[in-house]
């Protein structure tokens, strides 16, 4: 009984180790901190690192208060943001202390260093096998044959790849994109003063209202959507989303693009001043990267070819565009003696490009030239996302008719069907005569098929195909001209409006005709095929077949669509997505040495050497490796010595470039007294910096210059950005401030 009272004595008093009280908050306390660790291990945050931003009104012996109190140590003091960087040797999680800064009365805010991630490439994605330019293993893709090695060198690329730009912009010049479809939904660049803006307003001064995410320059709007498909499949190959589990990869996984719709759907409308319109809209944006995939190639245009010397001399561009797929023989063609614009515009701030195939070579319709086209780049069999399309109505006109109307045509006879000596079934105007013979139409005929009510809701770019054979009745010399119309009206009216029309002879079996139904987009329609005939002469008529509405629809949960595409087309975003990469890797290099990067690291194959400049093929891994060497320079003029003074030919002077911590020096110019003098931190505001390391402040209209034993920076008006002299590289590098 004593043991047992002391026993249970033992173990209930108040404070004992043993209490299950004191053991309870124990052990509540110790799973706090485990899960406060897993969220900072989690977030990637540095460990033992803060960010705080104290009241500026708070006295100094307040804030020192606090930084004692959390055992803190100052390491830095940045330009753009109030908030230093501490580091804390307490015996707290980082977790804890920042939770408890936060409730301090006399913080501001404060905040984990975070570890920045960059997006992860995915080498699951599903059909990345499929994509052979990416990493060619020699196996088949789309039952056709490849060769091992044949590719781009990306997978070796993905492993030296260190993205220091998070988002670099590419201008897609093309038929626009499918914003929604699930690889390319938010891969889109953003204007950010529309983004916030007001609806209505040109917000940024551009010139355009509302253009949130690009322009679409053949509807003037803001809704540069793909009714086409080409430029989907060109932003696919680019950007598609490398981590969404889903389809494919990108060529470059931190590319954003901006697109500008200058083709409609049926691959026209793209004038020269469109293009222009488009190019100057991708410098507004600040574009560097300009993808322009044109297919069909166009006249030399003088003003295009002064905007590109514009471009070259005074923007920091790179216009990437197909060097074209040849001509009406299907075979590619030399462009040292025929040209193809814009890839044979002059300057080098265009880098051409052809197409190769599986194995290294030359496709079969890609043009070429050993002083033209620069590079190439693969472009055949290519997967890449696609549209979305929805079939309204489809009419072979093999089964039930109901709902179809037809007049009569003359005899008293309606349109009917035929079936030819292949057995495959027509509706014409004249099959045969009262005797059972094949028959001619009629003179001065109007005679008509409708069809029954069509909805044309959902989808957009709507679009009428129907193959047609017709040997109708034409006279240039008297001016006669049977005619076979094709008209619409919406549903519950009857005022017809021609989409198109046919008249002569079409070739034998019939040709597929394609009508534009777009601006009947989201209404119920019927259709008229009406027959137009005079009293000159008469002829065989009209056999209508295969009749097909669709139109460019929405993207629903697992109904992405993807296509296995060729072309130069193709071949050009495949460039511009290395030179994104190597722009994300080291953003402070120019394009004229991205572009030379790019011409010199190309994997030389034999068969090329003869067909362009570089004599090879784009090698990712290689072009990384060579930017990770480049030498870059602030400004023209500046010349590095090896100490840390820069010297500038410009102004014939020394200067010495540095920063963080701050202390900022002004000079002071008494003859043989003159010397740099230091300022206060706070003098620092309201500065308004120069293309140099110098700022000027306007209060005092004097120059200063920043300065530091630790590291020394610059500021590079090209891109507006800082950089931080590496003594290893002996060079400058872009970082984020």
């Amino acid at each position: 009984m004593k043991i047992e009272n002391k026993y249970n004595k033992f173990f209930f008093t108040s404070g004992h180790l043993l209490n299950p009280l004191v053991i309870l908050i124990l052990f509540i306390r110790q799973l706090l901190v485990i899960i406060l660790f897993w969220k900072i291990v989690s977030a990637e945050v540095v460990m033992n690192q803060c960010f705080v931003c104290f009241k500026p009104e708070l006295p100094g012996e307040e804030r020192l208060k606090i930084v004692r109190k959390y055992r803190l140590i100052k390491i830095k003091d940045f330009i753009l943001t109030r908030a230093s960087l501490y580091e804390s040797n307490s015996s707290l999680p980082i977790g804890e202390i920042v939770s408890s800064l936060r409730r301090e009365e006399a913080v501001h805010f404060a905040d984990y260093n975070h570890i920045q991630a960059t997006q992860k490439i995915d080498m699951n994605e599903p059909r990345l096998a499929e994509q052979w330019y990416l990493e060619n293993k020699g196996e088949p893709v789309n039952f056709r044959q490849t060769k091992a090695g044949s590719d781009i060198g990306w997978i070796d690329a993905v492993d030296d790849y260190n993205p220091r730009q998070q988002r670099v912009v590419v201008s897609v010049i093309d038929t626009g994109i499918s914003a929604d479809h699930p690889e390319l939904k938010d891969r889109r660049s953003y204007m950010p003063a529309e983004m916030n803006g007001t609806s209505g307003v040109d917000d940024d001064g551009l010139g355009y209202i509302d253009d949130t995410h690009g322009w679409d320059f053949i509807g003037n709007d803001n809704d540069p959507s793909d009714l086409n498909g080409h430029g989907t499949q060109v932003a696919g190959i680019l950007a598609a989303h490398a981590e969404n589990g889903i389809g494919i990869s990108g060529v470059a996984p931190n590319a954003v693009i901006l697109p500008m719709r200058v083709f409609n759907e049926y691959g026209g409308g793209a004038t020269d001043d469109r293009i222009l319109s488009a190019l100057g809209y991708s410098i507004l944006g600040g574009v560097r990267i300009i993808n322009l995939s044109l297919g069909k190639g166009s006249a030399f245009s003088i003003p295009i070819q002064d905007a590109l010397y514009n471009l070259e001399e005074n923007f920091d561009v790179l216009m990437v565009c197909a060097a074209g797929n040849g001509g009406m023989d299907g075979k590619g063609d030399d462009l040292q003696i025929t040209p193809f614009y814009p890839a044979s515009y002059l300057g080098n701030v265009i880098l051409s490009v052809a197409a190769t195939d599986e194995y290294d070579e030359l496709a079969i319709f890609s043009n070429f030239g050993k002083r033209t086209v620069d590079l190439a780049a693969p472009g055949v069999n290519m997967l890449t996302p696609d549209l979305s399309r929805k079939t309204l109505q489809a009419e072979n006109f093999e089964g039930d008719l109901s709902g179809w109307q037809f007049s009569t045509t003359g005899l008293g006879s309606t349109w009917e069907r035929l079936t030819d000596q292949n057995g495959n079934r027509w509706l014409t105007d004249s099959a045969y005569d009262e005797f059972g013979y094949l028959a001619d139409y009629e003179n001065n005929l109007n005679s008509s098929l409708q069809s029954p009510t069509i909805d044309l809701s959902g989808t957009k770019g709507t679009t009428l195909k129907i193959r047609i054979y017709h040997d109708l009745a034409s006279s240039f010399l008297f001016f006669s001209y049977d005619t076979l119309w094709i008209e619409v009206t919406s549903a519950g009216t009857e005022s017809w409006t021609p989409v198109g029309q046919v008249y002569g002879r079409s070739k034998r079996g019939g040709s597929l005709y394609q009508f534009d139904l777009s601006s009947f987009d989201g209404q119920s329609i019927r259709l008229r095929f009406r027959l137009v005939t005079d009293s000159f002469r008469t002829a065989d008529g009209v056999y209508l077949d295969d009749l097909e509405i669709s139109g460019v629809s929405s993207f629903e949960q697992g109904s992405e669509q993807y296509a296995f595409v060729s072309g130069t087309s193709f071949a050009a975003p495949v460039i511009s997505g290395v030179a994104a990469m190597v722009l994300s890797h080291r953003p402070e290099i120019s394009t004229k040495q991205l572009r030379q990067i790019l011409m010199t690291t190309v994997r030389r194959v034999e068969g090329l050497s003869e067909k362009v400049l570089s004599g090879g093929i784009i090698n990712a891994r290689a072009a990384l490796a060579k930017a990770e060497e480049a030498k870059v320079f602030l400004d023209e003029g500046w010349h590095y010595h090896l100490e840390k003074w820069v010297y500038s030919a410009m102004d014939d002077q020394w200067h010495y470039l540095a920063t963080d911590p701050i202390q900022i020096y002004r000079w002071q110019s008494s003859g043989s007294n003159s010397s740099w003098e230091t300022l206060p931190t706070k003098a620092k505001v309201g500065w308004k910096y120069h293309g140099w390391p110098y700022a000027f402040d306007y209060n005092s209209a004097s120059w200063e210059y920043y300065q530091s034993e630790s590291k020394w920076l610059g500021w590079k008006g090209g891109n507006r950005k800082w950089h931080e002299f590496d003594p290893d590289l002996k060079s400058w590098r872009w970082i984020q401030e």
